[in-house]
């Protein structure tokens, strides 16, 4: 596979709001944490992400988020969230949470029931896996997610080297989350990189761009933005 890659400097600040679409959080809190979203009305602009306030959490408590939405959101949420003592996105397959972020490496791809807390090991029966490759090309670095199989099993995050991807990281070129993958996964890519350079995105092909969901440096783009990249595969 070759990848071909135009990158722009300059970036684009969208409208905070388009239409009527809006989007809406429901918190329910007990010994799990469990952060429903909703979008209604349209697609959600990423412009949005300028002005959202996702609710407070307790962060001594797991947080499992769950809703319909674009890789940039749950990627943008994981950021935001990425203190909680463990953090996870629903999985509706297993009907129970895939744990992305936690002080404990071995807890990394199991499940979490939303409504009791109990962690176990789940499989979706696919068997399949997955690589993550960073490219570093000009300006930035992709974060370069390809399935391997007919559909990763979350567990397979348990066995992936991600020291050895975070010891790969140029911390002075912007991340871009680059590939089609479950939610899962793209939010775990998040919790690694997200706080590792000045700033990350996520790249959606239905935009043809990068939407901006993380940043720390001053001159970075807005969160929210979108970023003149464009990654074709080729061959």
């Amino acid at each position: 596979m070759r990848l071909v890659l135009s990158f722009c400097s300059s970036f684009i600040s969208l409208a905070l709001r388009a239409g009527f679409v809006s989007l809406r959080f429901n918190m329910r809190s007990g010994a799990i944490q469990l952060l429903e979203f909703e979008i209604e009305g349209g697609l959600l602009d990423p412009g949005e992400l300028a002005s959202l306030a996702p609710p407070k959490v307790d962060p001594s408590k797991p947080l499992v988020i769950s809703g319909r939405g674009p890789q940039w959101l749950y990627q943008f949420l994981v950021h935001e969230y990425h203190f909680c003592r463990l953090l996870a996105t629903f999985e509706p397959r297993l009907g129970k949470g895939v744990v992305v972020e936690s002080p404990s490496a071995s807890e990394v791809g199991v499940s979490i029931d939303p409504a009791t807390g109990a962690l176990s090991e789940e499989r979706l029966g696919s068997g399949g896996g997955f690589a993550v490759d960073l490219l570093k090309l000009g300006e930035l670095q992709l974060a370069y997610v390809k399935v391997e199989g007919a559909f990763p099993e979350p567990l397979a995050m348990r066995d992936f080297d991600w020291l050895k991807l975070r010891s790969e990281v140029d911390p002075t070129r912007p991340a871009v989350f680059y590939g089609l993958a479950p939610i899962w996964l793209g939010a775990r890519v998040a919790a690694v990189l997200g706080n590792l350079v000045p700033w990350y995105g996520v790249y959606d092909p239905r935009l043809g761009c990068a939407v901006v969901v993380a940043r720390h440096e001053p001159s970075a783009p807005p969160v929210g933005s979108r970023v003149g990249v464009r990654a074709v595969p080729l061959g």
